[in-house]
C-alpha cells in the first residue's frame, strides 16, 4: 500500500503527481485499490494526499511514543545503548544494566592511576601499546560487535585522544549520563547536540570503577600542560607556576661534580626571555608543600574536632553571596556603558571590544565562582549527613612525614612561585573549610534547638579569580 511507498506526505506526492506522470511511469497500490493509468483526479489530488498525510501522522505517532518510552528509560537509570562503554557490559539479567567487565576494567583504573601521576594522554597511550593493552574496538570485536565508532583509528592503537576521552567519561563514576544527542525530527536522520543542563544524568546508576575524588583529580591534570617523557613524571608535574605570568615551570637537571641538581624556571622566561626566571631548586620546593601542607591539613582537623561535637541532621547551611552580586553588576553597568561611549566616540571601536571582552570575561568569571561556591554548600550539607562517615575519611591523622604525589594534587590545587622563591599555595577545599569553620563558630554557643533552623554563613567573596584560595608565603600560613 502506499505506506510502503513512502510516509513523507510531501516528498510521496511530489513522485505521484509530477515524477512518475512525467517519467511515464505507471504506479500501482495494490490495498489502497490505486492504479495511476486508469484513476480519476480525485484520486490522484485528493484521495492520495489525505492517505499519505494519514500515514505521515501513524509515522509521527509511532517516533514519539518511542521517544517517549526511551525517555521513561532514561529517567529510571537504564542504560539504552546499543552497546556498553568500555569498561562495562550488559548485565545477562537486565540488558538495561551495566556491570563492570573485569576482562577490561584494569585498563581504565591504570589509566587514571597514570594521568593523576602526571603522565601526558600520549605518554599513557604509548604505554598501553607497548604492553599490548586491548583497544574499545578490538575488545568488541573480540567479542563479535563489530560497528562503526569513534575510537576505531588507522593502526588500530592506542592514541591520546581516545585517553582522553576515557577520563573525561563520567560513567566510570557510576554516573549514567544520556540524551545528549537527539534527532531533528521523525523525518530526519541528522542528530543534533543536546544543551548539558537538558541531559538526564543519573547518579549511582551501576558500580563505580573510579571513585569520584580520582575522577576529578585525573581531570585537573588533564588540563594542565604535561609533557610527554618515557621517564616516570616527577612530583611536581602540571602543578608550578609562575606567580608573575602564569606560565608554567618547566624544570631543569643540572649534573655538578656534587651530584645532580633539579631546579625549575619560568617556561615563558625559556621559551620567550618575556619573563624572569623564577628560579627555584626542587629540594626547597619540597620543603616548604610539606611545612605547609602539614599547616591546613592541621586546620581541617582542628575544624573537624569542632564539628563532630554537633548534632548537623537538620541543619541547613545559607551562603550569602550579596557581594559577588553586587561585582558582577558592576561590570554589567559598566558594560552597557560602553555603547555610549562609543556612540559619543569616547572610544574606539578596537577599544569598545577589548573593554567589551574583558567585562564579559569578568562577568562569567564570577557566575562561575556563583554556581561553585552553590555546589561546595550543596555537596558539604549533603556529606555532614553522614558526619562520621565524612570526618573519617577526609583528611590523614597526622602530619606528613613525605609529600607524596596524590597527596599532594588531593589537596593542593597549585603552587606558584615568585621571583623571591616565595611561594603561594593555592589549596583545594579551602571553601570547605571556610564553611566548617564559620559553622563551628555560629554554633558555639547555641543549643540542639536552636540547630535546626537554617544558618546564614556570610563569606567575603569578592574576589573575581573563581579559584578557591589559601595563600601561605615562604611556607607559612
Amino acid at each position: 500500500d502506499l505506506s510502503r511507498f513512502g510516509r513523507d506526505y510531501i516528498e510521496s506526492g511530489k513522485y505521484l503527481q509530477k515524477i512518475f506522470p512525467e517519467k511515464g511511469v505507471r504506479f500501482i497500490s495494490v490495498n489502497d485499490s490505486y492504479d495511476s493509468e486508469n484513476a480519476d483526479m480525485s484520486d490522484t489530488h485528493l484521495i492520495l494526499p489525505i492517505r499519505n498525510f494519514i500515514n505521515d501522522s501513524y509515522c509521527r505517532d509511532i517516533s514519539m511514543k518511542v521517544k517517549s518510552a526511551k525517555d521513561v528509560k532514561r529517567k529510571n537509570g537504564e542504560f539504552i545503548g546499543a552497546f556498553a562503554p568500555f569498561g562495562y557490559k550488559k548485565s545477562v539479567a537486565d540488558k538495561h544494566q551495566l556491570v563492570v567487565d573485569e576482562e577490561v576494567s584494569h585498563i581504565i583504573k591504570r589509566i587514571f592511576q597514570m594521568k593523576i601521576e602526571g603522565y601526558s594522554s600520549k605518554a599513557i597511550a604509548d604505554f598501553l601499546n607497548n604492553i599490548g593493552a586491548t583497544t574499545p574496538a578490538k575488545h568488541k570485536e573480540n567479542k563479535g560487535k563489530k560497528h562503526a565508532t569513534g575510537f576505531i583509528i588507522k593502526d588500530g592503537k592506542w592514541d591520546a585522544k581516545m585517553i582522553n576521552r576515557i577520563i573525561e567519561n563520567k560513567v566510570y563514576t557510576g554516573v549514567l549520563e544520556q540524551g545528549k544527542t537527539m534527532k531533528l525530527n521523525y523525518k530526519s536522520k541528522k542528530e543534533i547536540d543536546v544543551h548539558e543542563d537538558d541531559w538526564v544524568v543519573i547518579d549511582d546508576a551501576h558500580e563505580e570503577i573510579i571513585s569520584k575524588s580520582t575522577f576529578a583529580l585525573a581531570n585537573k591534570m588533564l588540563v594542565r600542560d604535561l609533557q610527554t617523557s618515557k621517564d616516570k613524571p616527577s612530583l611536581f608535574a602540571g602543578m608550578l607556576y609562575c606567580a608573575d605570568c602564569g606560565s608554567a615551570l618547566v624544570r631543569r637537571t643540572v649534573k655538578t661534580k656534587k651530584g645532580v641538581n633539579i631546579y625549575y624556571i619560568c617556561s615563558n622566561y625559556n621559551r620567550t626571555g618575556d619573563c624572569s626566571r623564577h628560579s627555584i631548586k626542587e629540594d626547597e620546593i619540597k620543603l616548604q608543600v610539606k611545612d605547609s601542607l602539614n599547616h591546613y591539613l592541621e586546620r581541617y582537623r582542628n575544624v573537624l574536632e569542632k564539628i563532630s561535637r554537633l548534632d548537623l541532621k537538620d541543619i541547613t547551611i545559607n551562603a550569602d553571596f550579596s557581594s559577588l552580586e553586587i561585582e558582577k553588576a558592576k561590570y554589567e553597568r559598566l558594560r552597557k556603558s560602553l555603547y555610549l561611549d562609543l556612540e559619543d566616540e569616547l572610544i574606539t571601536r578596537e577599544e569598545f571590544e577589548r573593554y567589551r571582552r574583558n567585562y564579559l570575561f569578568k562577568i562569567k568569571q564570577i557566575e562561575e565562582q556563583i554556581t561553585t561556591k552553590q555546589e561546595v554548600v550543596k555537596e558539604l550539607e549533603k556529606r555532614l549527613k553522614d558526619k562520621e562517615s565524612f570526618i573519617s575519611n577526609v583528611i590523614p591523622s597526622k602530619d606528613l612525614d613525605e609529600v607524596t604525589r596524590a597527596m599532594l594534587i588531593t589537596f593542593i590545587d597549585k603552587v606558584e612561585v615568585l621571583e623571591d622563591r616565595q611561594i603561594n599555595f593555592v589549596f583545594n577545599n579551602i571553601d570547605t573549610v571556610n564553611l566548617l569553620e564559620k559553622l563551628a563558630d555560629k554554633n558555639k554557643a547555641t543549643n540542639a534547638k536552636k540547630l535546626a533552623k537554617p544558618i546564614f554563613l556570610h563569606q567575603a567573596y569578592s574576589k573575581i579569580d573563581p579559584t578557591p584560595r589559601y595563600v601561605s608565603v615562604g611556607g607559612g600560613m
